[in-house]
Parts: C-alpha cells; sequence; structure tokens
C-alpha cells in the first residue's frame, strides 16, 4: 500500500515535469519518448505496485472510447453533407471514393497476411484481462444484417462503430438530396456544431497522451519481462515494411492494372511530395505539393485537388488499415485471444468504414486504432502500451497516406482521359 503510494507521488511528479516541457514548447513527440522512458524507470522501480499509477491510464482509454462515437456520428454526416460542394462529384467522385477505399481494404489485407506470417505480438510476455472483452462469432449472415442500424442508442452504447457509420451515412445523402436546404439548416447547423466541438474535446483529450503513456507503461514495465521492448521494435519494423510495400508494390500495381499507365514515373515524380509528408508526418501541410506534383504530371487541378483532399480524411491506408490491424494482431497473437476469419473480414471492413469519422482530427492513428479495438472487443489499453512507437511510425502511415492520394488523383484522370500523357511520360 505504502509503496503504491510512493510509486503515484513519484509518477505525478513525473507527469509535471513533462507539464512544464510542453509550457516551454517541447515537440509532442519528444514529450510521448520521455514518458516511455519515466514510465519504464517507474515500472522497473516499482514492481508490483503501479495499480494506482495505471489509474489515469485507464481513464484516459475510457474517454477516448466515450467520444470516438459522436465524434464519427457528426464527421460522417458533416462530410458526406458537404460533397455537393464540388460541382466535379458525379463524374469524379465516385472513382475517387472507390480508389481511396481500395487502398484502405488493399492495405489491410496485407497488413493481416503480413501479421499472419510473423505472428507479430507472438509471445510479448504481456498480462492483461481480457476475459470479459472476447466475443463468441456469429454466422456471417447474422455479422452482416448486424452491419444496418437497429437500435442507434444501443450501438453506440456496445461500441458498434459500423451501424453507426452506416446511420450517418443514410443521414448526409438525405441531407444531400433535400431540395429546401433552408428547411433543414438549423439541424445542419447543430451537426457542425457539433462537429467542431468533437474534433475539439478529441483534440484536448490527445493532448494527454504522454501522460497516460507513463501511467499504462509504468504498470505493463512492472508486470513483463524486458523481451517486450523486442517485440515493440519489430511491431515498429513490421508497420514500415506494410507501408513502403503498399506505397510502392501496391499502389504499382493499382495504377498499372487499373488505369493503365506506367507506374514508375509516378512513383519517380510523386517522391518529393512523399518525402515532404515523410518529414512533416502532415497529410494537410503536405496538400499543396501533393497536389503540384499531380498537376505536374499532367492531373487537372479540380482533379488533384479533389482527390488530395478527401484523401487526407478517407481512405488513408497508413493510418486506418496498416496501424490500427498490425496493433490488433499484435494484440490478439500477445493475449492469446481466439480470432476467427470472420472476425479478420469484420476488421477489414470496419477500416474502412472508420476511415471516413476522423476529418481533421488530430491523433487520427490514435482514433482509428481505437474504433477498430472497440469494433472488435479488443482491451483499448493496449494502443497507449504500443504507443511509444507511434512517433516514429507515423511518418510511415503519414506519407502512405498522401501517397494515396497521390496516386487516386492520378488514376481517377488517366481513367476519364483527363491526364495529359505528354506530361506524364515526360
Amino acid at each position: 500500500m505504502i509503496k503504491s503510494l510512493i510509486a503515484l507521488v513519484v509518477a505525478f511528479a513525473l507527469c509535471v515535469v513533462i507539464d512544464r516541457l510542453k509550457k516551454k514548447g517541447t515537440s509532442f513527440m519528444v514529450r510521448i519518448l520521455l514518458a516511455t522512458a519515466m514510465g519504464a524507470i517507474v515500472g522497473l522501480i516499482f514492481k508490483g505496485s503501479t495499480d494506482y499509477v495505471a489509474i489515469f491510464g485507464r481513464v484516459f482509454a475510457s474517454l477516448l472510447q466515450a467520444f470516438v462515437i459522436p465524434l464519427l456520428l457528426f464527421s460522417i454526416i458533416t462530410t458526406v453533407a458537404s460533397l455537393e460542394s464540388s460541382e466535379k462529384l458525379r463524374s469524379m467522385g465516385g472513382k475517387t471514393i472507390i480508389i481511396l477505399a481500395l487502398h484502405n481494404v488493399l492495405a489491410a489485407i496485407l497488413s493481416i497476411i503480413l501479421g499472419k506470417l510473423v505472428n507479430i505480438g507472438m509471445n510479448a510476455n504481456i498480462k492483461m484481462d481480457v476475459a470479459d472483452k472476447v466475443k463468441e462469432v456469429p454466422p456471417f449472415a447474422d455479422v452482416f444484417v448486424s452491419f444496418f442500424p437497429k437500435n442507434i442508442i444501443d450501438s453506440m452504447s456496445h461500441n458498434k462503430i459500423v451501424p453507426i457509420v452506416i446511420f450517418a451515412i443514410i443521414i448526409g445523402i438525405v441531407v444531400l438530396r433535400y431540395n429546401n436546404k433552408e428547411e433543414i439548416k438549423p439541424f445542419m447547423d447543430f451537426v457542425e456544431a457539433g462537429n467542431k466541438v468533437m474534433n475539439k474535446i478529441i483534440g484536448e483529450i490527445i493532448e494527454f497522451t504522454p501522460y497516460a503513456v507513463l501511467s499504462l507503461l509504468a504498470n505493463q514495465v512492472a508486470t513483463l519481462d524486458l523481451s517486450f521492448v523486442k517485440s515493440l521494435l519489430f511491431l515498429l519494423l513490421m508497420v514500415y515494411v506494410a507501408c513502403l510495400f503498399h506505397t510502392f508494390i501496391t499502389t504499382s500495381a493499382m495504377m498499372s492494372l487499373i488505369a493503365h499507365i506506367n507506374p514508375f514515373k509516378f512513383q519517380r515524380k510523386f517522391f518529393p511530395a512523399w518525402l515532404i509528408a515523410f518529414t512533416t508526418q502532415s497529410s494537410i501541410g503536405s496538400l499543396p505539393a501533393n497536389i503540384k506534383e499531380q498537376e505536374d504530371m499532367g492531373t487537372p487541378t479540380e482533379i488533384a485537388s479533389f482527390a488530395a483532399s478527401i484523401g487526407t480524411t478517407f481512405g488513408m491506408p497508413g493510418c486506418a488499415a496498416v496501424w490500427p490491424i498490425l496493433l490488433a494482431m499484435f494484440t490478439i497473437n500477445a493475449l492469446n485471444i481466439p480470432f476467427s476469419a470472420t472476425q479478420y473480414l469484420i476488421m477489414v471492413g470496419s477500416c474502412l468504414f472508420a476511415s471516413m469519422g476522423t476529418v481533421g482530427v488530430p491523433g487520427t492513428g490514435t482514433i482509428q486504432a481505437t474504433a477498430i479495438f472497440a469494433t472488435m472487443g479488443l482491451p483499448v489499453e493496449m494502443i497507449l502500451v504500443l504507443s511509444p512507437i507511434q512517433g516514429v511510425a507515423d511518418m510511415a502511415r503519414t506519407s502512405t497516406n498522401v501517397h494515396a492520394g497521390g496516386s487516386t488523383g492520378v488514376m481517377v484522370a488517366a481513367m476519364q482521359h483527363d491526364l495529359d500523357l505528354e506530361k506524364y511520360n515526360a
């Protein structure tokens, strides 16, 4: 009891140090790395006495779960309803959405195959009670029916992500087709305001990530051996392998088979934009370079800007497929959770649906992973336990997202015969 209280006081003092660093302008990534080291030290010193320290991390994980649902609901309605602002939506919107969705699905399948091949997370020596979280697998017919909303309140209370997404899409489509927009203006004002509030709340919660990492990692280190570090670094390596494979191999195959253009021309010319995304870790910040490189390859401006913009909020193979699925597979293997082929299929679909609800949200990878873990009944705490690598992993994730948006624009232009092939092949 006394040792646990001392551990709590020490952890609190370290959190104060992290807060001081934040006020001095220390970057988010550096603070997470410091919190990782501090958490490991606290766990080693106070082995077996970190249950009080873990309380904050558990509360943080609960808050993430609480706000992911309303975030998805407001964001998706807003996103779908705002698609009418593009005059060329009917001609290019469908192709853009389909190709971005294909990016997500292929990256998800690739991640599952990779995770299976290397048995990622096996023998990671993590102890966590998940007995009440493992769900029995229902028949496929029941799974498909469950995708559609029956009781939206029940779906929210049980973290059923897919019915909520479909519910929001239906509302967004109805708003799009509503003739007299003035009649529903109060509703859309409410939704847009709700979207802004949820984004703000999530942003504020994400700011507490370093403290939560210190809290949960201290508790995990206190109950596992040092072989976990090796497993964590291997997970980071697999994230890079999956992201780079999708960027340079899968995307090249897509461009060749779908758009019938030379993919190597694109890879070489788009490299500056990919590198900017890799170093800045910002999809939004990379938008000007993304659009410019597409235009220089002969893609019309309206297609380039549309695909690049939508690609920052939908599809996102790095943040919405590779990252959450490899985290989930690591968790499944590390905690020996039984998982069926049907559940993996649901996971692939959930990654695609969840990618629609993170418009402009900081900490996209964390939100995506939280949505997938909630859907699959996996312990959300594991996301934070594995988060020490997310700063380094984000370079691969973000550059993969930006590359997918850029390649989508070029493919759509080629499919619509709007691509200037002389510029592209120059």
